[in-house]
């Protein structure tokens, strides 16, 4: 009983430990972006919140942003909060169900576990968390096709899930051309039956065109083309990142078993590998994306090395393993009121001094306070937020040099007709400003100091 409790431990392990206060600065928009859609009914338009944005606002993401406006609204704060758990448990039911198929119990929850590990910086409470399951989802469904030949026609629907849920939506359809490939290249099915496979991607790329968002969607994954030079999250991955130590695991493995083994394995599989590889080294944000492709071929490649009768999955383990995520579900329900009913980001400690600005007051800000702003202060107008695919690239640009004080960094105020600024203590244009005459600190917070322009009427 103990090893057949194994998946749920690893799932209930995960969930429990993401049972945190909110933390990233992006989930303060997308609430607030599902308030938005909840009065408006509007999926595509000009950017409400900040008289800098020159670029549509186009709300592909609107599925899980009007969750989290709803449960804001019934619960408050911890509600929100509580759908990290709900996106681990997910996250981890879904690589239980992909690659328990192909390993033992005790396979299984080690691939599971080193791939959450993988995924473990990009666990934070955004809609990448789904992007993430249906990675998993896709890649164990093209790997069955692979075996059998038949088309999962029901990824087309979920596509259309995923196209209303997250800007990843197209690494399903990238997927699924590569496993295609790697049909091809085996040449396991006849062309007939390749053509028919086909129609899946196909189907896939139609049903994503015609989401409320709009035919527009097909091109969105190419909006933040320009600006991902300038965000952390867009860097190539570094050996100090946890996650993708934990990723290279994952992959080391592969490859050596691969390397040893007397037959070489399926093309199929060496593409997703390689796409796996290929997305992992390509950002930092990616990692966890190639760790969900990757985990199911991980899992039979791990159990090649094992005796080949492993034991089959009994009522009893699919009981406990949704009982314990069940389990950690409810914990996180019990503890968050308490623990996350104030968010750990943001300058809450200056929330009245912010709320007294005058309705439509520019404030040039932090870019990780912007969606703070959006969301908890509608009277003020931020410079810049997280949604950085609504700015031209040189406001982006200038903003940053704004930050470090760089020469020059006087006209963005000029441009940006900012009255108040709100910006982290330890930022080089907070002495650069007092030292202007005109510009003063009107309050200090723990982390940030809100400072006041002459020209300001509030």
């Amino acid at each position: 009983m103990v090893r057949q409790a194994l998946p749920g431990l690893v799932v209930l392990v995960a969930v429990v430990q993401l049972a945190r206060p909110v933390s990233d600065p992006d989930t303060f928009w997308h609430v607030a972006a599902g308030d938005r859609l909840r009065e408006t009914w509007t999926f595509n338009g000009p950017d409400p919140w900040s008289t800098m944005s020159t670029q549509p606002w186009r709300l592909h993401e609107w599925l899980p942003e009007l969750l989290m406006s709803f449960m804001q609204q019934v619960l408050g704060l911890p509600g929100v909060a509580w759908l990290l758990p709900l996106g681990g448990a997910a996250i981890g039911l879904t690589l239980w169900r992909a690659t328990r198929p192909r390993a033992s119990l005790l396979a299984s929850a080690a691939v599971t576990s080193v791939a959450l590990v993988a995924m473990s910086q990009s666990l934070s409470l955004r809609p990448q968390l789904l992007s993430f399951a249906f990675a998993v989802a896709f890649t164990a469904a093209w790997l069955r096709s692979d075996v059998d030949g038949r088309p999962r026609w029901w990824l087309i629907p979920v596509t259309w899930l995923w196209a209303c849920a997250h800007g990843m939506w197209f690494f399903g359809v990238v997927i699924g051309v590569v496993a295609m490939l790697g049909m091809a290249l085996e040449r396991s099915v006849s062309r007939r039956e390749l053509l028919r496979l086909a129609l899946v991607p196909l189907g896939s790329l139609v049903v994503a065109a015609v989401t409320p968002t709009g035919p527009a969607l097909l091109l969105s994954p190419f909006a933040v083309n320009e600006t991902t030079q300038y965000i952390e999250e867009w860097m190539p991955p570094s050996m100090r990142q946890p996650g993708f130590l934990a990723f290279l695991v994952l992959a080391s493995t592969v490859v050596l078993v691969w390397a040893r083994a007397r037959h070489r394995p399926r093309w199929t599989a060496i593409l997703l590998t390689g796409l796996a590889i290929g997305l992992a080294l390509l950002y930092s944000r990616t990692v966890a994306v190639g760790a969900a492709v990757i985990a199911p071929v991980a899992a039979a490649t791990i159990q090649a090395l094992l005796p080949p009768d492993r034991e089959p999955m009994s009522r009893r383990e699919v009981s406990l393993t949704l009982g314990l995520t069940t389990l950690g579900l409810v914990i996180a329900a019990l503890i968050l009121p308490t623990k996350a009913a104030v968010p750990t980001w943001g300058a809450n400690d200056l929330d009245a001094r912010l709320a007294a600005l005058p309705r439509d007051t520019v404030v040039c800000n932090d870019y990780g306070v912007g969606g703070w702003l959006i969301w908890r202060h509608p009277n003020v107008r931020p410079t810049i937020d997280g949604r950085v695919e609504v700015y031209a690239t040189g406001h982006v640009k200038d903003h940053i040099d704004f930050e470090r004080a760089a020469p020059g960094w006087q006209a963005y105020l000029q441009r940006t007709r900012c009255t108040y600024a709100l910006l982290t203590k330890d930022q080089p244009v907070v002495e650069a400003m007092v030292q202007q005459a005109h510009w003063t600190v009107a309050a200090r917070g723990s982390t940030y100091v809100l400072l006041r322009s002459s020209a300001a009427t509030g």
